[in-house]
Parts: C-alpha cells; structure tokens; sequence
C-alpha cells in the first residue's frame, strides 16, 4: 500500500466507509476522519467544506463525499460550495446519492441484502429516491435488510440511521469499488476513482 494518505469527511457513517473503500482502492490509506457524529448531513458539510479546503494546503490531502440528492448540476455546487478549491481537496458528487455507487457493484449488492438482482436498476444514477426504493425493498423482498430493519426497529432505531448503518457494513466488507467502477453502472463513481489516483500519483511526485 501506498505511503500516501487521505484525509476524509461524509454526510453520515456509511459515506464514511465509502471514502475508506475507495481511499484503498487505488492504493492510498485512510487519514484522519473529519466526521463528527453531532453534525451529520448535508449542510453540516456543506459549513466545513471550506475549512478543509484551506487545511488541505498544509496536512493531507482531503476527500469529501456529498450526495448530489435534488440539486441540478454536481460541477455548480462544487462551485458553490469550494469556489477557490485547492487541488488537494477533493470533492465528489454522488449522483444522485451515495447509494447508486454501492449498487452499482449489483451482484454483491443484492447477495448483501438478500434480494433478486433483477430488482436492482441497471442504472441507479438515472433513479430517484434511492433510499427510499431501498426501504420498500425491506418491507417487500430483501430477506436479509428486512431481518436487519426488524431489529433495529425493534430497538427503537430510525429507519434512516439503520439504513446508513447497513450500507456502511456493505461498503467496508462486501463492496468492491473498483468492479463498481468497471460496470460503468455509476459514471460519477468512475470518475471519483479516476480522480482518486490522480491525487495519489501527484502526491507520489508524479
């Protein structure tokens, strides 16, 4: 594994395992991790953007992941959001959110979640609400989600943080972002790999 590390901020805990996922997967390793769990979200994020951003010229370079969610253009909020982005800040759109990289590794995914692949989309970056097609899968036909979503219910858990906690499990164990990335499924996942191991080979000297 490269000496290169990454530095790393999500929305919530599962974008958090998907930013390790892919940290490792083009060779880098897991820096430090920026999440705090009371500021969780998109706007919470969304407040530090810039801060890492002007941290990232002195320690790390830094990863953040956002979902992209109802917004129109992922290149516009990454200008809104980092208008004088430093390069080693990096700052990746999920289209439309977090979950169509995950499904896009579709074979692991439905094995995951106990579910017919068929029921998967070809193209989840085309689909909306993904979360929520995700909970309607747990109350009809994923075997293994549903048994998960039971319990946490049963503890009192909401739907969403038991949702994050699942995909975050997925994502640090039967998730594969590079055959994700090769299934052409989630173009912005491709493009965040791609990106990924250019900061790597620049910090490398080349």
């Amino acid at each position: 594994m490269s000496s290169v590390e990454i530095d790393y901020l999500g929305e919530g805990r599962s974008d958090l395992a998907i930013a390790r996922a892919l940290i490792e997967a083009v060779g880098a390793r897991p820096g430090r991790n920026y999440f705090r769990p009371r500021r969780t979200g998109k706007d919470a994020l969304d407040r530090r953007a810039d801060s890492l951003n002007t941290g990232a010229k002195f320690g790390n370079p830094v990863l953040i992941l956002r979902d992209l969610d109802s917004e129109i253009c992922a290149g516009g909020l990454v200008a809104r959001l980092l208008p004088g982005r430093n390069p080693r800040c990096f700052l990746r759109i999920a289209v439309p959110s977090a979950e169509s990289w995950l499904m896009a590794d579709r074979d692991a995914y439905a094995t995951f979640c106990g579910l017919r692949v068929g029921a998967i989309p070809e193209r989840p970056e085309t689909e909306g609400a993904l979360k929520t097609l995700v909970l309607g899968w747990a109350d009809r036909e994923a075997t293994k989600l549903a048994r998960h979503m039971r319990e946490a219910r049963g503890r009192g858990v909401p739907d969403w943080q038991s949702l994050g906690e699942w995909h975050a499990a997925f994502a640090g164990s039967g998730w594969n972002p590079k055959r994700a990335a090769k299934s052409g499924r989630a173009p912005s996942l491709t493009r965040a790999l791609c990106r990924l191991r250019e900061i790597v080979a620049a910090e490398r000297g080349g």
